[in-house]
C-alpha cells in the first residue's frame, strides 16, 4: 500500500488494488484554512476517494466536498476494493474534552489506528476496544513546554506498542528549514502564519497558531527518541512484510497541500 500525507492528520491511504481511503480531510476555505489548500488533483487527475474516515467535526479534520466520490476508482456492487477492512471507532478525547473516533482498520492485512486528536492516556477500556494494531497515526503534543504532555504519547506506544508511529497534526510548507535549527523553524513559522493566516480575525500576534509548529518540533524529538525515519517525500510505500519489528517511527516532511 501507500500512505501519502497531505497536511495536518489527513493521509490518504491506497490499497493494493489502487483504492482509496481518505482520513481527515481539512476544510481550505479562507475563514478555516490553517495554510496548506487541499489538493485538487491527484496523479494528474481530480482528486477522488472511496472512502471518507473524520474523527471529528472540527475544520481541520472534517471536509468532503461534492465530486471525491465520482473522480475515484470505480468500484462494482460486489467487487470488495477493500478485502476484511474491519472498521472499528474508539471513542477518545482531545485536551479540552471534545470527543474525536479513533478509527482502526485494516488495508492489506495492516490494521491501523488514527487517532486524530487525541490528547490523553489511553484507559484499559479503550486500548482493549483498540487491540493489536500494526501502525498508528498519532499527534505530537501541542504545548511548547510539555514534558507531560510527551510523557502520556510515550505511555500510549508502550501500550499500544506499534510496529510504526506515523505523527500527524502538522503542516510542511515547500521552503520549511530543517528541524535541527529550532529557532530557525519558529521564525519561518511566525512569517508563515502571519503571512497565510494574518487577516483572519483569530490572528493576535507572533504567537497565533505556533501550536502547529510545537507538534512538529515535538514530533521530532519524539521520533528520534523510537530512532525514526524523516521522509522527505509525501508517501510511503509499506505492506505486512516490511514493518519493522519493534515499535519505530516516521515523519512527513513534505505533504501533498500546497499554499
Amino acid at each position: 500500500m501507500k500512505i501519502h500525507f497531505l497536511g495536518l492528520s489527513c493521509f490518504l491511504i491506497e490499497n493494493e488494488k489502487g483504492y482509496r481511503m481518505l482520513v481527515d480531510p481539512y476544510n481550505d476555505s479562507p475563514e478555516w484554512c490553517l495554510g496548506p489548500k487541499f489538493p485538487k488533483t491527484f496523479k494528474g487527475k481530480p482528486f477522488g476517494t472511496n472512502l471518507v474516515l473524520m474523527s471529528e467535526p472540527d475544520s481541520d479534520h472534517a471536509h468532503a466536498p461534492g465530486g471525491w466520490l465520482q473522480a475515484a476508482p470505480p468500484t462494482k456492487p460486489n467487487s470488495d476494493p477493500f478485502p476484511d477492512i474491519n472498521i472499528q471507532g474508539t471513542v477518545v478525547y482531545e485536551w479540552n474534552g471534545d470527543l474525536n473516533i479513533a478509527w482502526s482498520y485494516t488495508i492489506d492485512g495492516v490494521r491501523m489506528t488514527h487517532f486524530g486528536d487525541h490528547a490523553h492516556a489511553l484507559t484499559k477500556k479503550q486500548l482493549k476496544q483498540i487491540g493489536k494494531t500494526d501502525i498508528v497515526f498519532m499527534s505530537a503534543p501541542k504545548p511548547e513546554e510539555a514534558s507531560k504532555a510527551m510523557e502520556i504519547v510515550r505511555r500510549d506506544i508502550r501500550a499500544l506498542n506499534p510496529r510504526l508511529v506515523i505523527w500527524a497534526h502538522h503542516i510542511a510548507p515547500e521552503k520549511m528549514p530543517s528541524l535541527k535549527d529550532g529557532d530557525k523553524l519558529r521564525k519561518f513559522f511566525v512569517k508563515y502564519f502571519k503571512k497565510h493566516l494574518g487577516d483572519r480575525d483569530d490572528y493576535v500576534d507572533k504567537t497565533s497558531y505556533m501550536e502547529l509548529a510545537n507538534v512538529l518540533q515535538n514530533a521530532n524529538i519524539l521520533n528520534k527518541e523510537l530512532d525514526g525515519k524523516i521522509l522527505r517525500k509525501t508517501s510511503l510505500r509499506i505492506d505486512k512484510k516490511s514493518l519493522p519489528r519493534k515499535t519505530t517511527s516516521a515523519l512527513f516532511v513534505k505533504m501533498l497541500g500546497k499554499e
